[in-house]
Parts: C-alpha cells; structure tokens; sequence
C-alpha cells in the first residue's frame, strides 16, 4: 500500500516545484529604470555633474552652484546634517582645510597645474574648494548651527567661497530634496568625495574624518 503513495508524491513534487518558480517569477519586483542622466558614482571615474542652491539668508534665487564649472581645481564633496554627530564634530576641521587650500578661482588652479608641469608649482598648486551639501534641511536651521559654530557665512548672509575680509571658508550648498544625495549613494552621514582637478573621484570616506585623515585625502587630489 505504501509504494503508490510514493509513485504519487514522484508525481507530485516536481509539478509543487514548477508551481514555485511560476510564483517567483510572477511576484519578483519590478525594475524601475533610473531617472538620472549621469552615471552613479565610482572611484576613478567622473563624478556626476549636478546644480544646487547656495546657502543664503538673503533670498537670493539665483545664486547656484555647479559642479562642472569648478573643474580644473580639486573639489572636497562633503555630505552632512546639523543633527549628525560625527558632521557636527569634523566640521572644524573641514573649516580649516577650507582656510589653509581655498581662496582661488578654478582658471588660477588650472593655470597653477600648467606652471607644475613646467617645473614651478605656482601660488594655486594647493588650491582645493571644500563644498558641505546640507542635507534636507532648511536655511533657518542651517543659519542657527553656522552662528553656534562661529561661521562668517550666516555674517555675509551667503555662503560664499571667500569671506568679506578674503579668508576662504567652507561653502554651502543645499540639497532640500535630497536628490543629489541619492545620485551620490548617501546611506549614511557624514560622507566625503574627494574629486581632482579633471573631476575624477579618487577617493570616497564614509563617517568622521579627523584633520589627519582630511588633510591625507586631500593631498591625494592635488597636482
């Protein structure tokens, strides 16, 4: 009596195991194709153009930053928050870099790449602009943390890449919706590019830098 119970269940297995692939197929999720015209980002290879907001109390509408127009200087992409702790605590830092290689426009880093190659390494050698991209935040919260921490920016009411007595600062930018975030895979904060002088990414750190770690990556993308 037993053995056509087990003919039946030869029968009855693989049609269950048909069953189960005709249900997996049916029920896998969709491929949703991505709304982005630039490439994801990827170490050693072009970082993707984008357009945001400056930080500015004035209202100014107008006032944008655009990636591709910095190309010929090194660029620091840094991605933070005002509620994120570690973005909080490598923020000094970040200033400081700002200070010690910003203040130089992108035709005076390109010029001081050519005298390098000519065997003087010119007075933008070291020039690197430092971006913070605020994440989905307002400007009011923004303006409340660089007034704690001491900023020039919320003094000039913009955050611009010099300060009114010429010291470059770290400058602003606002990404309200999160969209370039998401282009540049942001799961967690703080989270740094580090972009050279062609726009190719030559290094990525995900969580706090310290000004060691800083000024090591940043060496890396300088003529």
């Amino acid at each position: 009596m037993r053995r056509p119970l087990v003919n039946r269940w030869h029968v009855a297995i693989p049609f269950i195991l048909l069953l189960g692939a005709a249900w997996i197929w049916i029920s896998r999720p969709s491929i949703v194709e991505s709304t982005f015209d630039t490439p994801r980002p990827a170490l050693y290879h072009p970082a993707p153009d984008f357009t945001l907001p400056r930080f500015n109390t004035r209202g100014a509408a107008n006032d944008l930053f655009i990636l591709s127009e910095e190309k010929g200087r090194p660029v620091v992409l840094n991605f933070w928050a005002t509620w994120c702790g570690p973005c909080r605590r490598e923020f000094p830092a970040l200033q400081a870099a700002a200070a010690r290689h910003g203040g130089c426009s992108a035709a005076g880093a390109a010029n001081g790449e050519n005298q390098g190659n000519s065997g003087d390494p010119g007075p933008d050698s070291d020039c690197v602009l430092v971006i913070g991209v605020n994440q989905g935040e307002s400007a009011d919260t923004v303006a409340r943390f660089l007034n704690e921490v001491g900023s020039p920016a919320t003094r000039n009411g913009s955050s611009s890449a010099v300060e009114s007595d010429g010291t470059p600062e770290l400058e602003i930018i606002m990404d309200p919706s999160l969209e370039i975030g998401l282009r540049y895979n942001v799961q967690g904060l703080p989270l740094t590019y580090f972009i050279d002088a062609e726009g190719i990414i030559r290094g990525i750190w995900s969580g706090e830098m310290n000004s060691v770690i800083l000024a090591e990556r940043i060496a890396e993308i300088l003529p």
